[in-house]
């Protein structure tokens, strides 16, 4: 039996409608600066700079240095490790009408479409033989 197309198409609707509604309620907000917690110890915003700053010194001294190159990546990755751990999610205030809507349309719209992309048969009937 063919696939309905309008599985597909609703589906998809379904799940980008709930998805779009859900970002529009939350809000994201950091709090870079404020020091970076690792392993129970507070170091503060600044300080993550200083590996990146003696591997960038390091390499300018060095430049074929494999420690250099490796220290200046490890700052890096702890930059950007700080900046994604100070990052908060919040939820605006909504009604639990909206919660649900939300959640229905993204859990309803994931479901048509895992039953058009992963089932031989869309239908919930089987064809009488």
């Amino acid at each position: 039996m063919k696939k309905p197309v309008w599985t597909f198409i609703v589906g998809l609707l379904m799940l980008v409608v709930g998805l779009f509604w859900l970002t529009s309620v939350v809000q994201v907000s950091s709090i870079w600066g404020s020091g970076l917690q690792i392993g129970g110890v507070s170091v503060s915003g600044g300080f993550t700079l200083v590996p990146l700053i003696f591997g960038i010194i390091w390499l300018f001294y060095n430049p074929k240095s494999t420690g250099a190159k490796i220290l200046s990546v490890v700052g890096v990755v702890v930059i950007i490790a700080g900046i994604i751990m100070s990052i908060r999610f919040y939820v605006r205030g909504t009604s639990l009408y909206v919660f649900i809507i939300i959640f229905v349309c993204i859990a309803g719209g994931a479901g048509l479409l895992a039953r058009f992309l992963l089932t031989g048969n869309s239908s919930s009937s089987k064809p009488d033989k």
